[in-house]
């Protein structure tokens, strides 16, 4: 009698949520927050990004209710509503996202290593850093096209390293909270020089810049699609996806707001990062506070990298194997691994790494970018969820239709301002990328030789549109 796989419960499930949820970006929280926005703004972005959020997650829950056959990648709901062009733009988009947010670890992890080696690894993007972080890339590149998979500890270790100091940091911060502290300068519209805060304009311009920093702390909350292959129940992971994303939230705004508590947004905008490792220090009189959350973060990292480097090498390998891709990334090596998926993969991160070396701010560039391309795919599955709602006749589930066109609406206004919050700047290098990955398309879809267009009539005007804004922000970067 064969043992059947074993399907998990509520707390189990909504671990996996968590861990999806929070990595090496809550680390820096308190400054990319402070950066943009006084205690007023952050108060109101966290309950505007508490309710768009949701109704992001719940827009990914149902549409793997409605369509539980489309679980090999968020680009099947674009290409199943709106043609394989548009799949390919979300599969395109969402790898090299993922690839811009693996660099965003590595310039994390190079800044944390300043505190161990001061002066060594400073911005986490000086050449030193690039040097590093290179290694350490083709070094997992290496231990991956071996077939050695990632072991459990090492994902145990790292959630476990996280989630510990994270939680360190939010009972020695509660301790020595200060209600006089936070509420100076609350507004944070007007400067203060007695206490380091500058003038951040407007509280309503404030709320808006801190959604790139957001969206890029909340990525992984797709992952609720995956969920249902290992749930007992369908009510198990929305009870399970809930429970994580809400307890992830409640994390989130206590690392960001605490601190306020303690010292000034200014003092917290100027500090090298990891700032949380900075700010525990001040709250405990002691060097060790860096210490802990340094090694926190390393530990966080390095899980997180190496995980991720793993899955940026399926992601193209599995959309290949669907047609989505050229045959060529569907190869295996003798030890049954995407091999070329992998190197390529390697290579986009390395280019990444060398042209973050001259950011003023290789984080703050790696995450807002990340956060830029994420609002297309995230955007074309809400889409989706209206068309296949808006219609009774073709709406495929028995009951809800109307709950989910209102989810999918919501959903795609909020994901619209995110779009919006990030700048005109960071769109058109998204469309640069997104015009690079065009040929990819092409020489896909020569391969299926199934004696049609290349593209569509609607699908060409959609091309001509990615061309002339990547053209702008071309000529926006050499200006």
């Amino acid at each position: 009698m064969t043992k059947q796989k074993e399907k998990l419960g509520l707390f189990g499930l909504a671990a996996i949520v968590l861990n999806a949820m929070i990595g090496g970006g809550i680390f820096d929280l308190p400054k990319n927050m402070a950066t943009n926005a006084g205690a007023k703004a952050q108060i109101i972005a966290w309950i505007i990004v508490g309710i768009g959020m949701w109704f992001v997650t719940s827009m990914f829950l149902k549409l793997s209710e409605l369509k539980p056959n489309l679980t090999t990648g968020l680009y099947k709901y674009g290409e199943a509503g709106f043609g394989k062009f548009t799949g390919f733009f979300v599969s395109w988009g969402y790898w090299i996202c993922e690839c811009f947010s693996n660099i965003a670890f590595a310039v994390l992890l190079m800044s944390t290593l300043d505190y161990f080696f001061p002066g060594k690894f400073t911005g986490g993007n000086n050449w030193p850093s690039v040097i590093l972080s290179s290694i350490i890339l083709w070094t997992m590149t290496f231990v991956i096209s071996k077939g050695i998979r990632q072991a459990s500890w090492l994902n145990i270790a790292g959630t476990i390293g996280r989630l510990t100091v994270i939680f360190i940091f939010i009972g020695v911060l509660a301790v020595h909270f200060k209600w006089v502290t936070f509420t100076t300068n609350f507004n944070a519209v007007h400067s203060m020089t007695s206490v380091g805060d500058p003038g951040l304009g407007s509280v309503p311009a404030q709320v808006l810049k801190t959604m790139p920093v957001v969206l890029w702390v909340f990525g992984g909350i797709e992952g609720a699609v995956v969920l249902s292959d290992y749930a007992k129940s369908q009510k198990e992971v929305k009870r399970a996806t809930a429970l994580g994303y809400f307890t992830c939230l409640i994390l989130y705004v206590l690392v960001s707001l605490l601190p306020l508590g303690l010292v000034s947004y200014g003092v917290i905008s100027k500090m090298i990062s990891p700032s949380s490792a900075e700010i525990l220090s001040l709250a405990l009189h002691n060097p060790i506070g860096k210490m802990i959350m340094a090694i926190g973060l390393i530990v966080s990292v390095f899980s997180s990298w190496l995980t991720w480097t793993m899955m940026l090498a399926e992601m193209p390998y599995a959309a290949a194997k669907d047609g989505a891709f050229p045959k060529v990334f569907a190869k295996k090596s003798k030890n049954e691994v995407p091999i070329f998926s992998l190197v390529c993969a390697t290579v986009i991160m390395q280019i990444i790494i060398l042209v973050a070396h001259f950011a003023n701010n290789a984080f703050e560039m790696a995450y807002t970018i990340v956060a830029t391309m994420t609002v297309p795919p995230y955007l074309i599955s809400a889409m989706y969820l209206i068309k296949i709602s808006y219609n009774k006749d073709n709406y495929p589930g028995k009951t809800g239709r109307i709950s989910a066109l209102i989810t999918g609406i919501l959903a795609s206004i909020y994901i619209l301002i995110m779009g919006v919050s990030a700048g005109l700047q960071y769109i058109t290098i998204s469309f640069i990328i997104y015009a690079v990955g065009i040929p990819v398309f092409i020489k896909a879809r020569k391969e299926q030789s199934d004696n049609q267009p290349i593209f569509t009539k609607i699908e060409k005007y959609f091309v001509i549109t990615i061309l002339i804004v990547a053209l702008g922000g071309i000529l926006m970067l050499v200006k």
